[in-house]
């Protein structure tokens, strides 16, 4: 189990995510050959399934993640199954991740939404059993979820309580991609004095971390040049933005911002003038 695990972990640091979905696979098979070992290891056994459908959700791999999710879904609401308070709380958390991101892989935004009010009660009572690393990567996914629904303001509020949360120092690149994520609802939303003032708080805080990409600099500079693009010469604008990205998508030191940003479905909706949701959709029909 250790073996899978260093290799599975080190896959996600290279971002190798078909070996990432490899040993994670492998890790699951391995429970399933001593099923006598998941109540000794109930938590390694929920963590096999959750990395296993973190592997599936960036290989964008639709019918296995649904498969998957399901069975882990049944595994933790069967009454066999280990019961006990950390267990719940990891089953929980497990089991809302992987929903949540079935829906953003369908861009089924508003199913999504209907989830965020039973999520929020659950974290509201255990609140003392999650820390705040998985709430705040659940206030990520609840920003994300409001922005592909064109609920920006939603977004932003989501988005803040991470920006100002002072216990994320090892977790630098979700407040990165917080930042840059309120910067585009700011500009959706018309709030020009915010974006000039994020801007230079962001560019701040992106050197200060030592983590400027080209990604980050690339939308920084295009939504600091706003005031100088005619209406006219928007989408042209946009259309450039989303060239140069584009060349950026399997950059080995580059991609890791499209893990937590989908900026390229962002800018086909401003560019083909449809709705993001429309847009993941039309994306997802191909995969299935």
């Amino acid at each position: 189990m250790y073996l899978y695990q260093s290799q599975l972990w080190y896959s996600f640091i290279v971002q190798d995510f078909r070996a990432a979905y490899k040993y994670s696979q492998k890790w699951v098979d391995l429970y399933e050959e001593f099923p006598e070992m998941i109540s000794s290891n109930p938590v390694y056994y929920l963590k096999s399934h959750h990395y296993l459908l973190e592997s599936l959700y960036y290989l964008r791999y639709n019918s296995k993640l649904s498969e998957v999710l399901e069975k882990l879904m049944a595994i933790t609401e069967d009454e066999r199954f280990v019961d006990n308070e950390n267990v719940n709380t990891i089953a929980f958390i497990y089991g809302y991740y992987g929903k949540l991101n079935y829906h953003f892989l369908n861009g089924d935004f508003k199913g999504g939404l209907e989830l965020i009010p039973k999520i929020e009660q659950e974290l509201e009572a255990q609140e003392h059993n999650i820390d705040p690393h998985h709430l705040m990567v659940f206030y990520y996914k609840f920003g994300c979820m409001h922005f592909g629904a064109d609920n920006w303001e939603r977004s932003v509020v989501y988005l803040q309580k991470i920006i100002e949360n002072k216990e994320l120092g090892m977790r630098e690149d979700l407040l990165c991609f917080s930042r840059v994520l309120r910067l585009i609802c700011f500009y959706e939303l018309g709030w020009d004095h915010s974006i000039d003032t994020s801007i230079k708080s962001t560019y701040k805080f992106l050197l200060k971390m030592n983590d400027l990409h080209q990604v980050q600099k690339e939308i920084i500079a295009f939504l600091r040049n706003l005031n100088n693009i005619y209406p006219s010469e928007l989408k042209g604008a946009f259309v450039d933005l989303f060239n140069s990205l584009k060349k950026l998508e399997d950059h080995p030191f580059e991609k890791r911002s499209f893990l937590y940003l989908d900026i390229l479905s962002w800018l086909e909706c401003k560019i083909e003038n449809m709705p993001i949701q429309a847009i993941i959709q039309k994306k997802a029909a191909v995969l299935k």
